[in-house]
């Protein structure tokens, strides 16, 4: 467990952000508090109300993140000769004031300290949907990319997926996943596979397959290439971390607008919303990995006269490898996440039937949606996550 501190900081880090993260889709069955104003601002399309109730969470996940980063970083350590007496001084403090808050009545925040940002947000969200949208000269507004990414992308990848036969769809993932993994982690992904074709939502899951597979495909794109950056500059992790506890935190539904105003409706803006939502965890992930490999190996490549693209491709990143694969299964299981979110905007496929079900209290349409994209899920996750192999004697191969 000591030794392994730095991963499990980072399981809690993640726990933290995904946990603020379903703050708002928690506040839909009765959780109240903030995810509730989201919701209820996002009800009236007002965007500016939603990011005053959205930056919040965002800075409860960034103390949050911050205390447990720090105490992480002092586990292990031999404790300083005064900091018990630091620790009794700050408790002290915080209960003197504690008590006199009380007795002066200073419990509520001062209505004259408060700012709104409201107006300001609404006002930039209009200025993007007038001037970003379309007629930008030479490379045209966002919904022209978002109809290119549709046409050249997302339209083939279906069109392809849909014209395979189903046992062809079944040997490719039973292939892939026993090329990384061993034939029962071959058989569960083919069976999960086949259960979608039980379920009788065929096209529709592959629908949403091909989607996931082009927001995938952008998303570790873009990971990767911040990830490593952030591994090898100190300066862009410091500047990158902020960002992406804010990414990674805010409710999904806050920037489910801004991408509609920018993107309008369809498939496009799905994936959007996914590269968005699954992007921070890439990153973090992969920046980890590559900062973690063993500083020896690295000196020894300098010693060799080893460049620094060099020791980037033939040291850090394979020996990176598991953390690089992980963020692949992270990134494929968060970007389907989105899924049902994404039919809230246009996504189609097994997330408008997950949305139709549930708007309609159809229970049949809904659960079978939500079974088919775990079993989408599970697939996914057995083609992505090697398994060990081993041999006869039991040891790993």
């Amino acid at each position: 467990l000591p030794l392994a501190r730095k991963e499990l900081l980072l399981g809690v880090n993640q726990s933290i952000m995904m946990a603020l993260g379903m703050a708002v889709i928690a506040s839909v069955i009765g959780a109240g508090g903030l995810g509730d104003r989201v919701y209820q601002a996002l009800a009236s399309v007002d965007v500016g109300a939603a990011l005053a109730a959205g930056v919040p969470i965002v800075l409860l996940a960034v103390v949050l993140d911050r205390v447990t980063a720090a105490a992480g970083q002092r586990i292990g350590e031999a404790p300083a000769d005064r900091s018990r007496l630091r620790w009794a001084l700050a408790a002290l403090v915080t209960a003197v004031v504690a008590v006199g808050a009380r007795l002066l009545d200073r419990l509520s925040w001062p209505d004259a300290w408060t700012v709104d940002i409201a107006e300001p947000v609404n006002a930039a969200v209009d200025w993007m949907t007038a001037h970003l949208y379309s007629g930008v000269p030479l490379v045209g507004g966002t919904a022209d990319w978002a109809g290119h990414f549709t046409t050249w992308v997302l339209n083939p990848l279906r069109d392809g997926l849909q014209w395979m036969p189903w046992w062809a769809v079944l040997l490719t993932v039973g292939v892939l996943a026993l090329l990384i993994g061993t034939w029962r982690t071959a058989a569960t992904a083919v069976l999960a596979m086949a259960a979608i074709g039980v379920l009788g939502v065929w096209d529709p899951a592959l629908d949403t397959l091909s989607q996931v597979l082009a927001a995938v495909t952008v998303t570790l794109l873009l990971g990767f290439a911040l990830g490593v950056a952030a591994a090898r500059s100190t300066r862009l992790g410091r500047a990158l971390r902020p960002v992406l506890d804010v990414f990674q935190t805010m409710p999904q539904f806050v920037y489910l607008i801004p991408v509609v105003a920018l993107f309008g409706v369809g498939r496009a803006p799905a994936a959007a919303a996914a590269v968005v939502y699954a992007l921070p965890a890439v990153v973090r992930i992969t920046a980890q990995g590559v900062r973690a490999v063993d500083p020896a190996a690295l000196e020894s490549a300098r010693s060799m006269g080893a460049t620094g693209r060099q020791q980037l491709l033939q040291v850090q990143l394979p020996l990176a490898r598991p953390a690089l694969l992980l963020a692949v299964n992270q990134g494929v299981v968060l970007v389907l996440a989105v899924v049902v979110i994404g039919g809230l905007v246009g996504g189609g496929a097994l997330g408008y039937d997950a949305v139709f079900g549930l708007a309609q209290g159809d229970l049949a349409t809904g659960l079978v949606a939500g079974a088919a994209i775990v079993c989408l899920g599970l697939m996914l996750d057995r083609v992505t996550q090697p398994t060990v192999r081993r041999d006869l004697t039991g040891k790993g191969a």
